[in-house]
């Protein structure tokens, strides 16, 4: 049986019913108002409405969707025209049916307005839709043709830059082009104003310059550059979420190919995803940084090569080396790049290496009786050395919180740290030392100040084990175990050294370049500084300054916080919990001006349940570790069903063999030393080191006292007692 075909389009009602019509594919003259013929009732199609594939209502003059929308109606002739006839012209388009590339990336709704969505208009940002895959005259009109120039112009210098480009980049025209004034001005700015951080100081100026300007350089590292400057520098009209993406894709494409300017790229892409608060995404992407690298072997000198090529490899790995920072500080299970491993010289100073001569400075541990010429080492060598010092002092700390350490050893341990600071400063340069007049004319004021800060913020680090009451102070009878000579001398000391860092947070601000850039590690110290200052001053008797003047020294680093971090994601839960914690010694010290102050309890805290509490307890990330604030959650529980997952939980096998294994030692008393101080601590409320609280959680003055307020280096004190098993062998700590 034959199935008779339905006509395209409907037949014209005025005129011969058996005359085909001819199709029209544009604008032009067609036959006015189309009727739809039936049983009893025939009403008219405008043309408008028959273009969009819309109903029409037929109405006369001017149907309601043409009414509605403002075009023009074929119902309405002209007088001019003859009634058969209408020139009709194409309606507008007003919305497109893709989402824009800006909301699409950002995963955001887009209504599709033309010419920019109303999502891009409000946030200030380029509106950028993508090639629609048929060019009809339609689709051309919106189409501009110096956009398309632009395209087929960066492709061929994607396809002429180098071997390493023969991946596409990922459709360029997706986001606002990146045309070669724009990058050289970028650029130009990324060594003005982000060179000076340690975390970017890998990038030869002159080279990179000149390659800009030749239109030679790495496509993907030309996007990373002048992405993560217009982040910095808050160049809202650029494109940079779109150019980060592109490059971040690149980088993916060509993951099983080494190359030394992707991983330059992808360091940058990671900061990047930093600072933007992407940290589950930063996290990651380091762990392909650390692979790469050490697939180039850049933990290895190659003295065949060119002086730069030496010092951007050295700088590359060494910036690398800094990145464990961001996440954790003193867990080896977390080191991208551990010490033992590296067999690297140091960074020499700037004006060598740009200038490409080849300085021998020195290696990251030199030791005490080290014979090496310390004046070639500039603040760059220092920085990492005194990076490593505080490392050791964090690990020496977790040692001494979990119990792993000796009473009888702490004090030596200390005294060796204090020798090893104590040299570090007495090897630098006289210009290098911290003073005003050295602030004010050295050209890495930034460099300068990192580098005294943390070297205060290092004594803090080690010192406040003994400020009784506090939240990082050792456990109780480490502390009774300390002559109170000695408890008190430390004390001192911890807040000697706070001052000195809100002192020097004061001068530049008085002093300094009002806009530079600043790390995050400044912001910590800053935060740290402040922490401590009103807790001696609440607390401690001796202390410098008494609550009403440490609370006012706290917000000058506050100050610091909000003048050079506004938009920092990485900073922004630094900033409210320092907001929160002055506001609270501030109402504390309205109390004790009436005479009416009294210390509440502090209030409970659990920890996160989405990762092991063993890990927790070990490993005790603070609130403000960009690890822990990546929210990792360990789905494990899914692996055997719903069936299976039912019922009360229990510990697993290889738990109950620990603990089994673990309790014959504690009864033939291999770890009785250990384990009497743990059990006279751990699980202990008040002044001692009792709990972990939940992510994102704020705290005030009482909580300091009571001792849950977290260190962004070191976190919380972790609960002893985990899973039963009341100690652990101090192997553990040895290998991790």
């Amino acid at each position: 049986m034959t199935e008779a075909l339905r006509p395209l389009r409907p037949l014209q009602v005025s005129g011969d019913l058996h005359e085909p019509q001819s199709s029209h594919g544009g604008s032009g003259p067609i036959p006015s108002p189309i009727s739809i013929l039936g049983s009893s009732t025939k009403r008219a199609i405008c043309s408008q409405c028959r273009i969009r594939k819309v109903r029409c209502d037929g109405r006369q003059n001017i149907c309601q969707n043409c009414d509605r929308l403002g075009f023009e109606c074929s119902f309405q002739q002209s007088p001019g025209k003859s009634p058969g006839q209408y020139v009709v012209k194409l309606p507008e388009r007003r919305r497109r049916m893709q989402a824009c590339i800006p909301c699409h990336s950002k995963k955001t709704r887009c209504l599709g307005e033309l010419p920019s969505c109303s999502s891009c208009v409000r946030r200030n940002r380029a509106c950028v839709y993508p090639r629609t895959k048929k060019h009809g005259p339609a689709s051309r009109e919106n189409e501009s043709a110096d956009v398309s120039g632009a395209y087929e112009t960066t492709q061929q210098r994607a396809r002429d830059a180098s071997p390493a480009q023969e991946i596409e980049m990922a459709n360029p025209l997706e986001g606002s082009v990146l045309d070669g004034p724009v990058a050289l001005d970028l650029m130009e700015d990324y060594f003005q104003h982000l060179y000076p951080l340690p975390s970017f100081a890998f990038l030869h100026k002159p080279t990179v310059l000149q390659r800009c300007r030749d239109q030679t350089i790495n496509e993907t590292l030309k996007l990373a550059i002048c992405s993560i400057t217009a982040l910095h520098l808050h160049r809202t009209s650029l494109c940079h979420d779109l150019w980060i993406q592109q490059a971040e894709q690149s980088i993916l494409q060509q993951m099983g190919r080494a190359s030394i300017f992707n991983l330059q790229a992808l360091l940058l892409v990671i900061c990047y995803r930093i600072e933007s608060g992407e940290f589950p995404t930063a996290f990651m992407l380091s762990a392909l940084a650390a692979r790469t690298a050490l697939a180039l072997r850049l933990n290895y000198e190659r003295p065949e090569l060119s002086d730069v090529a030496q010092e951007a490899r050295r700088r590359l790995f060494w910036a690398l080396y800094l990145l464990d920072d961001f996440f954790c500080v003193g867990l080896r299970e977390f080191e991208l790049c551990p010490e033992e491993t590296i067999h690297l010289q140091l960074p020499c100073d700037e004006d060598h290496f740009e200038a490409g001569r080849h300085v021998q400075t020195g290696v990251l541990r030199p030791g005490i009786r080290s014979s090496e010429n310390t004046t070639t080492i500039g603040l760059r060598g220092m920085s990492l050395r005194l990076t490593s010092m505080r490392r050791a002092v964090m690990r020496f700390n977790r040692k001494v919180g979990l119990g792993d350490e000796l009473s009888s050893t702490i004090g030596e341990s200390i005294r060796r740290f204090e020798e090893e600071l104590r040299l570090l400063k007495a090897t630098l340069r006289p210009g290098d030392q911290y003073s005003i007049s050295n602030l004010t004319s050295s050209r890495w004021q930034v460099q300068l100040i990192m580098l005294h800060m943390s070297w205060h913020q290092c004594h803090c680090d080690l010192y406040r084990l003994g400020l009784d009451g506090y939240s990082e102070a050792a456990p109780s009878p480490v502390l009774l175990a300390l002559h109170p000579r000695d408890r008190a001398g430390m004390q001192l000391k911890c807040l000697e050294h706070a001052e000195s860092i809100i002192r020097i947070v004061s001068d530049f601000l008085d002093y300094g370049d009002g806009k530079s850039l600043l790390e995050r590690d400044i912001a910590v110290c800053a935060f740290e500084s402040a922490r401590l200052v009103m807790f001696g001053g609440s607390r401690v008797m001796g202390a410098a300054s008494n609550l009403d003047v440490a609370v006012s020294k706290a917000k000058l680093s506050l100050a610091l916080i909000n003048r050079f971090f506004p938009y920092s994601a990485s900073t922004q839960p630094l900033r409210k919990d320092l907001e929160r914690l002055i506001a609270s010694y501030s109402v504390r010290l309205a109390l004790q001006t009436q005479g009416a102050l009294a210390e509440p309890d502090a209030p409970s805290a659990r920890p996160s349940n989405k990762i092991s509490q063993y890990a927790t307890s070990r490993q005790r990330l603070s609130v403000q570790s960009l690890l822990l604030q990546s929210d990792f959650a360990d789905d494990s529980h899914e692996i055997a069903g719903p069936s299976q997952a039912t019922g009360a939980p229990t510990l697993s096998s290889g738990t109950k063999t620990a603990q089994t294994a673990y309790a014959s030692r504690v009864h033939d008393g291999s770890l009785a030393g250990v384990i009497t101080s743990r059990n006279c601590s751990w699980g202990t409320t008040g002044a001692g080191n009792g709990q972990v609280p939940l992510a994102g959680s704020s705290f005030d003055a009482r909580q300091e006292d009571a001792g849950l307020i977290f260190n962004p280096w070191m976190g919380f004190a972790g609960s002893e007692d985990m899973y039963s098993v009341t100690g652990r062998p101090s192997g553990l700590d040895d290998e991790f």
